[in-house]
């Protein structure tokens, strides 16, 4: 099994190059397949777990928000078929083998949407099931994996079951406030071969998964790295007194 850095640096070669390599011919795909194959039925929900903020917790909610919030540039997530993820990942193998009349074949991203993404016929239904509950359609990405759109928390709870509250947690500088859905969001099961979560239905802020060390410099004959500025004083020698050793 590939470990999941090695899929996604895979992922980012297969558009590396759009802007700099022409687009050569490529085996023709059939229109992907609609898989919403139901009715839309509002009283027939599936639970989307995992999309609750892990700080949306009881002991710091404050209560509802007003029905008028504005709740904008949520993000609709969408899935691929299993077919399409097989083919997936058989094109990127191909794309990295020089004997395959795939290698260096990169795609743009409007072309990964049409090729991998939703067929259109599943994307007009999601999306008028949105406007339907007075929801404003923004954006759909080129991939066709994310839809975008905006309202307000009483449309949030109406369409999506779920209430936004308003909770005060503890940050860096004292107590912080923000909005968050206080439930696993339901959507009607007849979406679900498609819609496979819900972004965004909070406003705390995302955290970078890199951590800053500071300044270093490299010494070319040695190799040796250094801090140009340590970020750190400790006690050194007798003196007692805090320096950089």
């Amino acid at each position: 099994m590939r470990t999941q850095p090695a899929r996604f640096f895979r992922m980012l070669l297969c558009f590396a190059f759009v802007s700099l390599l022409p687009v050569r011919s490529f085996a023709q795909t059939s229109p992907a397949a609609a898989r919403i194959t139901q009715a839309v039925d509002e009283s027939q929900l599936t639970v989307l777990k995992g999309n609750t903020y892990f700080m949306a917790r009881a002991q710091y909610d404050r209560g509802p928000a007003p029905a008028s919030l504005p709740m904008n540039r949520m993000l609709l997530v969408l899935r691929r078929s299993p077919e399409q993820e097989a083919a997936l990942e058989q094109l990127l193998d191909q794309q990295q083998d020089q004997s395959s009349p795939n290698y260096h074949q990169w795609l743009t991203p409007r072309q990964f949407g049409q090729q991998f993404g939703p067929a259109d016929q599943d994307i007009q239904t999601v999306t008028s099931w949105l406007q339907s509950h007075g929801f404003q359609v923004t954006r759909i990405s080129n991939g066709r994996t994310v839809i975008e759109f905006s309202g307000t928390a009483g449309q949030v709870q109406e369409a999506l079951h779920t209430a936004i509250h308003k909770y005060a947690v503890p940050g860096a500088n004292g107590t912080e406030e923000h909005w968050a859905n206080s439930s696993d969001p339901q959507i009607p099961t007849a979406l679900t071969p498609v819609v496979v979560g819900v972004n965004t239905l909070h406003n705390f802020p995302r955290k970078p998964m890199h951590v800053l060390a500071g300044v270093f410099k490299k010494n070319k004959s040695t190799g040796e790295t250094k801090p140009v500025n340590p970020q750190f004083s400790f006690s050194c020698g007798a003196s007692n007194k805090l320096q950089t050793c």
